[in-house]
């Protein structure tokens, strides 16, 4: 079940969104009440007030909007990337460098998906369903690639559906640890990550 956006253009939607998640970074998802929320929002963004309170009614059908709206984000860009002629090393490097920067650019949303997604199985399944079926069609993909990879020689793996979750996990980890201050760039942590994947999990033998 998705927010009904009939009351919100979908610019003025994006821009709500982002600003909500800059107030989520900055309080916590329950460290601001709705009205404040709302009040900040519709100042920041000229969103209507009556319109930004029946899409999102409460806290939790904001958040969880700012969350599905990023990980459609990722899942979208790299489902829909043509292969315009690359192995599949080549593809997994993209595929691991564009999760990267999308994690880290969207750490707020992504640490409320992590965050909503015990809450949405208990009170909201649909929108549970929702968010995991975006998150397993993200998964099949890279275990097709992978999959392929394996056919063509590139890796080197025995079990294409564990593989795919280990990428998943790591890729998903560095907002546990990284800190722009530590001396890695987004550009670096990318090719320590894209090196990790090729050639620790899927095994591609180094040149």
């Amino acid at each position: 079940m998705t927010a009904d956006l009939s009351h919100i253009d979908a610019r003025a939607f994006d821009r709500a969104l982002h600003t909500a998640a800059g107030l989520f970074a900055r309080h916590g998802l329950n460290g601001i009440g709705m009205a404040a929320i709302a009040h900040e929002v519709t100042a920041a963004t000229g969103v209507d007030p009556v319109a930004f309170r029946r899409t999102f009614p409460t806290r939790l059908d904001l958040a969880y909007a700012v969350a599905l709206h990023s990980t459609r984000d990722l899942v979208d860009a790299q489902l829909g990337s043509p292969a315009d002629g690359l192995s599949p090393t080549e593809r997994v490097d993209r595929l691991v460098r564009r999760h990267i920067r999308h994690c880290w650019r969207q750490r707020t949303a992504e640490h409320l998906r992590r965050a909503l997604l015990p809450t949405l199985r208990a009170i909201h399944p649909e929108r549970h369903r929702e968010l995991t079926g975006l998150l397993q069609g993200y998964r099949a993909h890279l275990r097709a690639l992978i999959a392929e990879g394996v056919a063509a020689g590139e890796f080197r793996v025995a079990n294409p559906v564990s593989a795919a979750a280990t990428v998943v996990d790591t890729l998903d980890s560095v907002l546990d640890w990284y800190d722009p201050e530590g001396g890695l760039t987004l550009a670096e942590l990318g090719d320590v990550n894209a090196d990790l994947v090729i050639h620790h999990h899927l095994g591609r033998p180094r040149e």
